[in-house]
């Protein structure tokens, strides 16, 4: 009888904890394009980072506001290259970065970053694309301590947009922000501190994940 306790208290917990993984964690859009827009020849800019003394701003694509706070210097780069991964492992046919890079630079990077959708207008013309992946960053902080401890957490702050190279219409977007957090300060992370197997990560490590949560609801045709 003692067992069958156990066993019914253990399958207590585990429903429980599989409710809380389930129901945690902000939801994000699905959106479907019409197939005369859709196209999976794409091209991705640079991320782009806003840096700024406060602890919100304005998303330079899309208007939006945004938590934000210190960015690592490699946190462009790194973020860059997980979206053309990302995208590519999802069957997406990426314009090679080199010559997207090649063609800011003939632009100029000042006048390439004053307008993003503006840029990413005169890419798509350039390359002959239809759509245009757009990333911005508001948050890339280092983990200050180690995988067991930690004086600082790791936190991110990121969104991606998906542009019509056309007009620059911007058909979807989405964004992640991350601090992790230990468990007793949020149980609705669970699901997340199993994954990570109750470690503190590093910001790439955050970076990682929201990636793919973002591009898991990369829009999709009709």
């Amino acid at each position: 009888m003692k067992n069958r306790g156990k066993c019914w208290i253990m399958l207590i917990c585990l429903t429980a904890i599989f409710f809380v993984v389930g129901c945690s964690g902000k939801k994000h859009p699905n959106v479907t394009l019409p197939a005369s827009v859709y196209s999976r020849h794409l091209l991705i800019m640079p991320f782009y980072a806003v840096r700024a003394k406060g602890s919100i701003v304005t998303c330079p694509v899309c208007g939006k506001s945004n938590p934000a706070g210190p960015i690592s210097p490699e946190a462009e780069g790194i973020l860059t290259d997980m979206l053309v991964v990302g995208l590519q492992r999802r069957g997406f046919e990426v314009i090679p970065m080199s010559d997207v890079e090649t063609e800011i630079i003939k632009m100029g990077e000042k006048e390439a970053t004053h307008n993003l959708v503006a840029t990413a207008k005169h890419l798509a013309e350039r390359f002959k694309v239809k759509l245009v992946v757009s990333g911005v960053v508001f948050e890339y902080r280092t983990r200050e301590g180690s995988s067991i401890g930690v004086e600082k957490p790791a936190a991110v702050s990121f969104s991606l947009h998906l542009i019509e190279g056309e007009n620059g219409r911007i058909l979807w977007v989405d964004r992640y922000k991350e601090t992790q957090k230990a468990l007793s300060e949020d149980i609705s992370n669970i699901g997340r501190f199993l994954k990570r197997k109750g470690k503190w990560v590093t910001a790439r490590r955050l970076a990682y994940d929201g990636m793919n949560v973002l591009l898991d609801h990369f829009p999709e045709p009709e």
